[in-house]
């Protein structure tokens, strides 16, 4: 039984993945999407691992000086970051704005395209599985997590 519950609630968290990406206006962020999506994200000066998780990281600080949950994720497209978010969970009383999410929706709102194709989710924890889904929905193409630089692959379904 114990099974049972679990593969519906994994199933359940991979549909509010797939809804929060679809539908980005759910929930209470509409002010924050269109302040984050305006202007230029500065870039790192080295392009690689090592940058893009200092920038997570980054993001993670900037979480917990607002009173959020310490996460970061930023989105990186041929060595630029297309997209990055703080954690928003409490903030935005939003229980779908994980720092992958709105890092996600950053992305996919800069670049116009709900397709991420050739882009990597790095992140300071690994994705859970709402954020993994949503990685795996936008064809996100590896996931990238932690001090150690944890390579976490390709996102798929639970």
């Amino acid at each position: 039984m114990k099974n049972k519950h679990s593969a519906t609630r994994r199933a359940l968290l991979s549909l509010a993945g797939v809804i929060a990406l679809i539908f980005p206006w759910f929930g209470s962020r509409r002010g924050y999407a269109a302040q984050t999506r305006s202007g230029n994200i500065d870039q790192p000066s080295k392009r690689n691992d090592q940058s893009f998780i200092e920038r997570a990281f980054e993001m993670r600080r900037q979480a917990v000086e607002i009173g959020d949950q310490g996460y970061g994720a930023v989105v990186v497209r041929d060595g630029v970051i297309v997209g990055q978010s703080p954690s928003h969970v409490i903030v935005h009383h939003d229980p779908t704005a994980h720092a992958e999410m709105e890092a996600i929706r950053d992305a996919a709102a800069r670049l116009g395209s709900r397709n991420l194709s050739g882009c990597t989710l790095y992140s300071s924890s690994p994705a859970c599985p709402m954020c993994e889904a949503a990685a795996y929905w936008g064809n996100i193409d590896r996931m990238v997590y932690g001090t150690a630089i944890s390579d976490g692959g390709r996102p798929s379904l639970c």
